[in-house]
């Protein structure tokens, strides 16, 4: 196979991968129905057409019988006549008229055979375009809960895919500025009335009678 033969059995494969991925199977099932109900139009017409062609053939029958008895009734007034030239002449084309009969009886039968044959068809296909439509109902249902289900899915993969934003990361930046905050608060000169407030909260707390026995202790020394 050459290379350009190649090429365009790649270049075909992927033109109806395209096509298929894009196709209503419900519009191509309307298509389908939509043809089939013009051949079973067509084929009831041809139909109907064909049983109206044995039915002349019918009344060609009907008239060869009549014909054949009035043959026989008429042989055998010649009989009676003792006419042997005429009863002669009518058996003749009696027996003309029943092979002609025989003829048309066969053609009848292979007709009604043929007519059966069709109907059958014509029925068959009704059959298949009632299980079409049918299909097709069931089809659309399927699709619409198909295409509603395959959104939820994309919008719910959407959702997992897009993080969006990190509370807990914008939560950790917040806390980083308010403790670079302190640190510059931290780093700022004191004044004097600041710095001795600052000793002063400081210190701790001295108990009362701590106080008393310090005191009491530093009198002690001087002495």
């Amino acid at each position: 196979m050459g290379f350009f033969k190649r090429l365009k059995d790649v270049v075909d494969a992927k033109a109806n991968k395209a096509l298929e991925k894009h196709e209503d199977p419900i519009e191509m099932l309307d298509l389908s129905i939509v043809k089939k109900e013009k051949l079973l139009q067509d084929a009831k017409k041809q139909c109907a057409n064909f049983i109206a062609s044995v039915d002349g053939i019918r009344n060609e029958k009907k008239e060869i019988l009549e014909k054949i008895e009035k043959y026989e009734e008429a042989t055998k007034a010649a009989i009676l006549k003792e006419d042997v030239e005429k009863a002669q002449s009518f058996v003749k084309q009696k027996l003309d008229l029943e092979e002609k009969l025989k003829n048309s009886e066969n053609r009848i039968a292979d007709h009604d055979e043929k007519i059966q044959f069709i109907k059958d068809k014509i029925q068959d296909l009704e059959i298949e375009v009632s299980k079409m439509k049918s299909k097709k109902q069931e089809l659309a249902t399927r699709l619409d809960v198909a295409e509603i289900s395959n959104e939820i899915n994309e919008t719910l993969a959407g959702l997992s895919d897009d993080k969006g934003i990190s509370l807990e990361e914008l939560e950790k930046k917040v806390s980083q500025k308010e403790n670079y905050g302190k640190a510059l608060e931290d780093l700022k000169p004191k004044n004097e009335d600041a710095v001795l407030d600052e000793y002063i909260n400081s210190s701790p707390v001295v108990d009362d009678k701590i106080e008393k026995e310090l005191e009491r202790i530093k009198e002690q020394m001087k002495k």
